[in-house]
């Protein structure tokens, strides 16, 4: 998984392309990339840095930099020629909501993760903490073993992130096999109380013979 902080990115975005997105009413996407797309189905497994689904027109006078300083207004843009360099972490805290209804979860350096937005990886998460596996190992696994992104802001005192994945099949087929394994490691150190009914409910769950 790519690993990507906000903190120290800066993206050159092509205003020609914007402006004649901005000129025919479209809406307005960016990725975490810096490529610029015009239709929410184009971004489902993207971190999305820029999100202006109905541009709101501006007086005809103005010119291409004064409607790109406009549109880009909350990430210091910074424009040369037809090239507009924009620094997303301006705007982290929209940037966020922008990509709730995708990510797979949320991680903040107090709260830590504490659910998955996907029914079955939450139901795994929910009953694996019962088999003495927590969502911190969940997420942490997620992001050395499969393919997506996960956007943060991490400045070394502050952290905070957001993971989207490619494939949310094979994320689950990853995590049931991962919690199995971690399962399996629990018993033998004697971490799980087996005659306890939620473990009992749980090793079902996942099909672990104890």
């Amino acid at each position: 998984m790519r690993k990507i902080n906000i903190k120290d990115l800066e993206l050159n975005i092509d205003i020609t392309q914007i402006l004649n997105l901005y000129a025919s009413k479209s809406p307005i996407i960016i990725d975490v990339d810096g490529k610029i797309y015009n239709n929410l189905d184009d971004v489902k497994k993207k971190a999305v840095i820029y999100k202006n689904l109905e541009a709101k027109q501006m007086p005809s006078i103005l010119d291409a930099k004064a409607i790109a300083n406009q549109l880009f207004a909350d990430y210091k843009p910074m424009i040369t020629g037809t090239n507009c360099k924009i620094k997303p972490v301006s705007n982290w805290q929209n940037i966020i909501d922008m990509n709730k209804e995708n990510m797979l979860y949320f991680d903040h350096q107090s709260d830590g993760v504490e659910m998955f937005e996907d029914k079955e990886l939450e139901n795994y998460g929910w009953n694996a903490s019962a088999l003495e596996i927590n969502y911190r190992q969940i997420s942490e696994f997620i992001e050395e073993s499969c393919e997506g992104v996960l956007l943060c802001y991490d400045n070394e005192i502050q952290f905070s992130g957001f993971v989207i994945v490619e494939n949310i099949e094979d994320v689950r087929l990853k995590v049931k096999e991962f919690i199995c394994k971690k399962a399996q490691e629990n018993i033998k150190d004697e971490l799980i109380d087996l005659e306890d009914a939620d473990v009992i409910e749980a090793l079902e769950l996942f099909g672990i013979e104890a």
